[in-house]
């Protein structure tokens, strides 16, 4: 129907030319299949994201919060002391909270708090703001090769990836999920790209397709290409791979900041 509309949109617009003698015959051939063409890949897109919202079934949803509630659960428990023991460290490391919490996008355009054992010295967004050789890497790379607001502890803790531990209240609170694509701060929507629409249809999680695959290592394009990979591909299966491969990612350091 769509296509056959197009199509007789095309004759009109060639009969038109003609008779107006404002468009060449030739370029109106040309150019007429290029607008089809252009209309067809934003309907094709429409349908693409609309299958993405409609998801992989209530099952797979169901299996992946129960998952996420026990096993969060279970890892606070059997790392409370840990946690408090970290906690204490960075209170006597530096000045500041112990939590650092990043304002980020999730799932339908939703903002919360992402919690992290604080890494960084007290103000550490402030020195970003006034550096403008720090804030150009940053734009680029959502990242600095060597950031000098990273304290002592804080290079130990995300060296073995104890800084995001916190993150567990975020999968308890149903904010994040363990596995999905990492979640994105206001400043990277514009160089996330177009895929952010495809990003906000799920729940951001703690690891990845990328994080498995060598962290901070990975390009931010390289990156996003994982996210839109996982989003298309996702299941009870291949988030347990993915669950798995993260363990030696992290106690072998592979990429880490």
């Amino acid at each position: 129907m769509i296509l056959a509309a197009f199509i007789l949109l095309f004759a009109a617009g060639v009969a038109y030319a003609d008779t107006q003698h404002s468009v060449p015959e030739a370029s109106a051939c040309i150019l007429a299949p290029m607008g089809i063409a252009a209309v067809i890949a934003v309907e094709r897109r429409r349908r693409r994201l609309a299958k993405i919202y409609q998801g992989v079934g209530a099952a797979y949803f169901a299996v992946k919060r129960l998952t996420d509630i026990l096993l969060a659960s279970a890892i606070l428990l059997v790392s409370s002391a840990l946690f408090a023991a970290i906690a204490a460290l960075v209170r006597l490391d530096s000045p500041g909270p112990i939590f650092f919490k990043r304002r980020v996008i999730g799932k339908h355009g939703k903002s919360f708090d992402m919690y992290k054992f604080r890494s960084m010295v007290d103000g550490a967004e402030q020195i970003l703001e006034h550096s403008d050789d720090l804030k150009s890497e940053y734009y680029v790379n959502c990242k600095l090769k060597s950031d000098p607001r990273i304290t002592n502890l804080g290079k130990f803790l995300r060296k073995t990836s104890l800084d995001e531990l916190p993150q567990l209240l975020n999968v308890l609170l149903g904010n994040m999920t363990f596995v999905g694509p990492r979640p994105i701060h206001h400043d990277e929507v514009e160089i996330y790209g177009p895929c952010v629409e495809q990003f906000k249809t799920v729940t951001p999680g703690i690891t990845g397709l990328w994080q498995t695959c060598g962290r901070s290592e990975t390009s931010y394009e390289e990156r996003v290409r994982m996210d839109m990979q996982y989003i298309e591909q996702r299941s009870i299966l291949l988030d347990l791979w993915i669950l798995v491969s993260t363990v030696p990612a992290v106690l072998l350091k592979r990429g880490a900041c």
